[in-house]
């Protein structure tokens, strides 16, 4: 039975076609992903082409500011688990995990305060920094004095299933196989970004904030507004580097390393809940999965995101094991986590917060109901509800109440009709909610989705969804899988009925179906099974691998001089590299249409295009000299225009964009004399660049 389940999925996998590719009209079986391992010299050049000496240098570079930014981080967060006796509760590996969690958005959170109040300099955080470590550093010889009582074992209670063998006996030693993803995902952290979001608002947002000295309201950018818990640490690398780009990839680095603590986080979870085993395979589970490979190596948040997710869900699952004051301080911890997550991205609050919320109430009021009546049960429930609120509010309440001062809405964008926040317009919103509402509710379009979740979604893993299933016929921890399985589902629906269905959105939840997929790779301890597995896991780590490391995932370049590849035409517009190059002649561009302006050094004005056009601010309704002088008056000398950005956002089932924006518009600027088209520098430019001529031809 399990031989044929694993079979008829494996082979379901390898059959289908990549969806990405199918959008281009071509057909790519998923099998055809596996080539580099046919072509390893190939693949083996690729990742080296461009290295120098001066290659070494620069990630070293990199890697000691990340490396000196985490450690204040982690040890921020172990003084306030030493501080409150959190670390008294649980084992080490717990220990640094939720340090590092805690630690990290502790850091997170200071950038923000410090950035509001417009103290984005070295000195300030240098001293934090400090003061961090002199703190840690009498707490920790404290304890190694003795002035502190010595840490006592853990008190919380052990699973029932940790006191069953373990058959397969796979100890930390097996996690070296998972150094060599963890390598290629911090490599690839280290490139230039190349992804549409981070280098419109990921990495840009902290750019800007950087550059003014402040963190500040962007009327241009929507998404720069939004929690930006994470990429408050691309901030704080760009001002402790003193340069925007340098600091940029620190930021991305520390981004990446939410992949790894995630998979200590399930090593230690296995071994707690269920047997070693099981933490082991479910680490090396996530750790592989394409998908994970990609969110952290690109600079897109949902590694973070996930990470929170998952140690606030084990916080709240040691609370079920402890009792008294013991509990109420992991449930604190658990409420800070899930802030944690919120911090990263708004819909943690529907995946993260509510359901923890939801769910601890239910436990507090099972509990309460024998020895009470439901009255006083459901009081009971309200001092551990608050609690975890009352953290959760404390791990991401900065970001509202950022949003409240500067906007006048808390949720800013969402819920305007109800907080009426600054730049939104009833046309936007609309706008807004079209581009984001679910498309539709068909009973076809949720089979299609279960579908792609749990077999076609381009960067699945082979591991993780038959392994998760086998989950479900183990027989301990019985509660702890239907739990895990019921908040997958949970995630689910709940991304299909209320967003617009982005892959990403449901990413989060993948080390909770990882560990799941730990708990079912050791749902046998006959022989046969363990072969199975061994040979399982091999063909499934070895396929990740290739299609992590092949290129299709992203620049596999791993090794070149990040001076080359931040000019490289591959990665960076064209006419962006060409004002660079020009930087002497722009006093400032214009982007219309084109919204990831990362890689310009030079000023640069811009706008979402769920923002007002700048553009048509300036032109509409005004006659040609009135645009010259509006143009002039903001110091505007260069106009680029990305027809292949404005023609897309005008796709069917696209975001939509003004209609102002045609070529007649610049045509007559042009007639003019108010702009002088640049002839393209390379052959099927998509987009245009205009000179703006500063006074009219006599």
């Amino acid at each position: 039975m399990v031989w044929s389940w694993l079979a008829i999925y494996l082979v379901l996998f390898f059959l289908s076609p990549l969806s990405s590719a199918t959008d281009l009209g071509r057909v790519i079986r998923r099998w055809r992903l596996s080539s580099p391992l046919f072509l390893a010299d190939d693949t083996c050049q690729q990742w080296i082409q461009g290295c120098t000496w001066n290659s070494w240098g620069q990630r070293v570079a990199i890697l000691a500011l990340a490396g000196a930014i985490f450690g204040v981080a982690w040890a921020a967060g172990w003084s306030v688990l030493q501080v409150t006796r959190v670390n008294r509760l649980v084992t080490r590996l717990e220990s640094f995990v939720f340090a590092a969690g805690v630690g990290l958005n502790l850091v997170s959170l200071a950038t923000l305060a410090l950035g509001f109040c417009g103290v984005l300099r070295v000195g300030p955080f240098a001293a934090a920094a400090v003061a961090i470590l002199v703190a840690a550093s009498l707490l920790g010889w404290q304890e190694l004095r003795g002035r502190r009582e010595p840490r006592a074992s853990p008190p919380l209670p052990k699973a029932e299933s940790q006191s069953r063998d373990d058959t397969l006996q796979l100890d930390g030693k097996w996690l070296w196989m998972a150094a060599p993803f963890v390598l290629v995902i911090v490599l690839g952290a280290m490139l230039p970004p190349a992804d549409f979001d981070v280098r419109e608002y990921h990495l840009q947002a902290p750019k800007e904030f950087y550059l003014s000295g402040h963190i500040a309201f962007l009327p241009h950018n929507i998404y720069a507004n939004m929690p930006l818990g994470a990429e408050m640490l691309g901030l704080l690398g760009m001002v402790m580097a003193d340069d925007w780009w340098l600091g940029a990839l620190v930021g991305k680095t520390l981004m990446a390393a939410y992949a790894p603590l995630a998979a200590l986080a399930l090593v230690a979870a296995g071994r707690r809940f269920v047997t070693p085993s099981a933490g082991v395979i479910a680490a090396l589970v996530y750790i592989s999965i394409p998908w994970i490979a990609l969110v952290s190596t690109q600079g897109l948040v949902e590694g973070a995101y996930a990470f929170y997710l998952l140690v606030a869900l084990y916080g709240v699952l040691l609370w079920r094991q402890s009792s008294g004051e013991h509990a109420n301080r992991l449930l604190a911890l658990a409420g800070f986590l899930a802030g944690g997550a919120v911090s990263c991205k708004y819909p943690a609050v529907v995946f993260c917060v509510l359901p923890l919320t939801a769910w601890i109430a239910w436990r507090a009021t099972a509990d309460a109901r024998p020895i009470a009546t439901a009255r006083l049960a459901l009081l009971a429930a309200a001092k551990p509800v608050a609690v975890f609120l009352l953290f959760s509010a404390l791990g991401c309440g900065l970001w509202f109440a950022k949003n409240a001062v500067l906007t006048g809405s808390p949720t800013y964008p969402l819920f305007t009709s109800v907080f009426d926040g600054q730049t939104r317009t009833p046309q936007k919103e609309q706008q807004w909610s079209r581009a984001h509402a679910p498309p539709n509710y068909e009973l076809r379009d949720l089979a299609h989705r279960v579908a792609d979740v749990t077999l076609r979604s381009d960067w699945l893993s082979p591991l993780l969804v038959p392994l998760a299933a086998l989950a479900l016929a183990r027989r301990s921890p019985r509660r702890l899988v239907w739990m895990l399985a019921a908040y997958w589902g949970f995630v689910f629906f709940t991304w299909w009925l209320f967003t617009h269905r982005l892959d990403r959105f449901w990413l989060p939840i993948l080390d909770v179906v990882a560990l799941l997929a730990g708990i079912g790779a050791v749902s046998n301890s006959e022989r046969w099974w363990r072969w199975t597995l061994f040979g399982l896991m091999a063909l499934g780590l070895i396929y990740n691998f290739c299609v992590i490391t092949g290129g299709t995932l992203g620049d596999n370049r791993y090794l070149a001089d990040l001076d080359r590849l931040r000019v490289d035409p591959l990665r960076v517009d064209p006419w962006h590299l060409h004002l660079n190059r020009h930087a002497a002649d722009v006093t400032g561009v214009l982007l219309v249409g084109d919204a990831q302006p990362f890689d310009l050094e030079v000023p640069a004005r811009y706008n979402t295009v769920f923002d007002d056009s700048i553009f048509e601010q300036l032109a509409r309704g005004r006659s040609a000299e009135e645009v010259r002088a509006a143009l002039n008056e903001r110091h505007i000398s260069h106009i680029l225009v990305a027809w292949n950005e404005i023609y897309r956002y005008r796709s069917p089932g696209n975001y939509g964009i003004t209609d102002f924006l045609e070529p007649a518009v610049f045509d007559r600027l042009v007639a003019a004399g108010v702009l002088a088209e640049l002839p393209p520098i390379v052959d099927k430019m998509s987009g245009q660049l205009f000179r703006v001529i500063p006074v009219a031809a006599e």
